[in-house]
């Protein structure tokens, strides 16, 4: 009998999605190429893992007792891709950090200065996430610290508040008038620009308790994690607002500023990493919150 690992991660997906064209997206695979290997590894087996019908695909009894040990497979090689990473990271002094749109124009750039001056020997690789993306790089080996504000705790890691940022109100003069600062009740009218919820949601129910606890019950228009982006057209004119920590307010915003809100807010600010970290995980940690402290 000969099982490969892609045919374990095929039935994973199909269960999970129970619809063969699903399980495709999931993995980047064409739709015949997820049956042909299905089909290769319930000959293997001599079972069949599936019922297929014109109602959808379930699994079979069969099916669902296997699917627990394909799990425990593939967990324990997804184990041992992390545990090489780490091996080799530790050896070359390697660390990749996760950084969310409100830290990479202030706070990223201050901790790669530093450590280019005072621990030349560590490498870092920036890795540029949107809004909510911390915890997923962390979760897919695509990084080993993160930055971030309501970060959630990777699977296989921790996560810890190191410091709060102010919340700052973003917009066109014409919305925030001439003061340094703005009562958000008084835009009652102009739609506030947040990311959707799925991606970040307890920092999404965290920006809408603020603007509540401020008399404000915005009109929510979706939009990216970037001020910058796609709807960025409608800060500029006037027809929208945005909120976002001091760094993402001021580096990100063309055409437009960044007020005080009236009263102020924070927003926490997190450093997450996978155990155990390595040497130069736990030097470039420490240096994050030298800074912020």
């Amino acid at each position: 009998m000969s099982v490969s690992l892609r045919q374990l991660e095929v039935f994973q997906a199909v269960a999970r999605e129970l619809h063969f064209g699903r399980a495709a997206g999931r993995l980047q695979l064409s739709q015949p190429t997820v049956s042909k290997e299905l089909a290769r590894l319930e000959r293997s087996l001599g079972l069949d893992l599936f019922h297929r019908s014109s109602g959808g695909t379930v699994l079979t009894p069969e099916g669902s007792e296997l699917l627990q040990q394909a799990e425990v497979v593939l967990e324990a090689v997804r184990a041992l891709e992390r545990a090489g990473a780490t091996a080799r990271r530790r050896r070359t002094g390697q660390v990749r950090v996760a950084a969310s749109p409100s830290v990479v124009n202030r706070l990223m750039p201050q901790l790669l200065r530093q450590l280019e001056h005072h621990h030349p020997d560590v490498e870092v690789t920036a890795v540029e996430v949107d809004t909510g993306g911390v915890t997923a790089a962390l979760d897919a080996g695509a990084a080993e610290v993160g930055l971030g504000h309501h970060v959630a705790a990777p699977a296989h890691g921790r996560v810890r508040t190191i410091g709060r940022d102010e919340l700052f109100v973003i917009g066109a003069q014409s919305v925030l008038g001439e003061g340094r600062s703005v009562a958000l009740d008084r835009l009652a009218d102009v739609p506030l620009i947040l990311w959707p919820r799925e991606q970040s949601p307890v920092y999404h129910d965290a920006v809408l308790g603020i603007c509540r606890s401020r008399g404000l019950e915005p009109l929510l228009l979706s939009g990216t994690s970037r001020v910058s982006g796609s709807r960025s057209y409608l800060l500029r004119e006037g027809r929208a607002f945005a909120l976002g920590p001091r760094d993402f307010a001021q580096s990100e915003s063309h055409g437009v500023r960044a007020a005080h809100l009236s009263p102020r807010a924070q927003v926490p600010l997190d450093l997450a990493w996978l155990d155990p970290p390595s040497p130069a995980a736990r030097t470039l940690m420490a240096q994050v919150r030298a800074l912020v402290h």
